[in-house]
This record gives structure tokens, sequence and C-alpha cells, in this order.
């Protein structure tokens, strides 16, 4: 029997939809077994690397079969809770929160899109993807006649903590954030940071590692104390 979810790593949780995208392309395929060495060629990581994170969610796979590649995508796709429904709204119709509104992606893992607020007279009441934008003074009365168990945040730094303040008092257990400010919430609150800003960071040093790297001589560094 698999371990409960909160006892799992957040790194192997991380590397999940990895294994999840790869084993979705493999579903066209006339493949129906993939052992770990093939999937460490696909995806990058260690064999030993990818048994060792399935089997924290049980027994996979047959001796000298593999993984069988319908069940094992099936399995990851209970396993990442894809076989329920979950609502899901957006605070902040900006350009961020119109494109998160046309991400097609939300269906196939269980969301679904129900609603877009914002504070902008000129934007309430226009029609994104077929959700219509409300007032985000209607939020806790929208929140009271519907479960909500996802808010997507993506309003400006200064206003993000006091939304999220009114979403944790409404009752939201999970917040997905683009606002890229710390915020606090309650223990029982998950917080999901989208991190755009830092990932543009990451790709900047590796992207200037290698320009140093192919130059002939790399830059001083040095700092020195005046």
């Amino acid at each position: 029997m698999g371990k409960e979810i909160n006892s799992i790593p957040d790194i192997i949780i991380s590397r999940l939809p990895v294994y999840y995208q790869y084993l979705k392309r493999l579903q066209d395929s006339t493949k129906e077994y993939i052992s770990s060495e093939e999937l460490a060629e696909l995806t990058g990581f260690s064999s030993s690397l990818i048994r060792k994170d399935l089997s924290y969610f049980g027994t996979f796979g047959r001796k000298s079969y593999g993984y069988d590649v319908f069940c094992l995508f099936q399995q990851l796709s209970i396993i990442m809770g894809f076989n329920y429904k979950k609502k899901i709204i957006i605070i902040g119709a900006g350009h961020l929160g119109q494109a998160l509104a046309y991400n097609k992606g939300y269906r196939e893992r269980g969301y679904q899109l129900i609603s877009i607020f914002d504070k902008n007279p000129k934007l309430i009441g226009l029609v994104i993807n077929d959700i219509e934008i409300r007032s985000i003074n209607n939020l806790e009365e929208f929140m009271e006649n519907n479960k909500i168990n996802v808010a997507a945040l993506t309003v400006p730094g200064g206003a993000a903590q006091k939304i999220t303040d009114r979403l944790v008092a409404a009752g939201i257990k999970a917040i997905w954030d683009f606002t890229e400010v710390p915020l606090q919430v309650p223990d029982d609150v998950l917080l999901e940071e989208q991190l755009i800003n830092e990932g543009l960071c990451k790709l900047s040093v590796k992207m200037n590692q290698i320009r140093i790297n192919n130059s002939e001589s790399a830059e001083d560094l040095n700092c020195e104390q005046k």
C-alpha cells in the first residue's frame, strides 16, 4: 500500500508531472510496456530514481516486462488527483489572469474554472473564454454559494495579502499564487507559488554560464572594499 500524500517529499511530487507528460505521449503509440531504463532516457532521471519515486505509491511493473504504459498513466492520474473535480477561480483579470483563463489544461487535470474577479469597472461584465468577470466586491457571496477548491491570484503585489486574507476568511484551502510577494496563510491552507521572475533569473544564470564558458576570458567578479 502506498504512503499518504503528506509523507511524500515535494521533490518527488515535482517529478510526477514529468512522468505523466511522457506517459501521455505514449498513449497514442503501440508501446504496451516501458522499462525504468527507457523512462530514464525520456525524462533524464536515473532509472533507480524513477523506481524509487514510483515505489512511494505502491508496486508497479512486471518483472521482465516493465511498466504497463496505459495502467501507469491511469495510476498517475489518480495519484495526482486528476480523477476528481476541483473548482477554481481567478482573482485578477489583467493580462496574466486572462491568459490563465484560456488555459486548456484545466479539464484534463480535473479543474473547472467557474469565475474570474476584478475591481476594474471596465473589466467587470466582460466575458473571457465563456466566463464572465465579476466584481471583487461579490467574492465572499460567490464563495458562500459555491464550493471553491482553488483560487488563482494574479493581482498586484500591494493587494495580494489583503485578497489572500479575504479568501482564507471565506474558506479557501488552496491558493495558486502568481504575485511573487511573500504571503502569509494558515497552516491548513496550501500555497503554491509560481515564481515567474525566479524562472527568468535561473535561465539568465544558466545562459550567462554558457556565455562565459564559450568566451575567451571570464569577467572579473572580484568586489573590492573601498
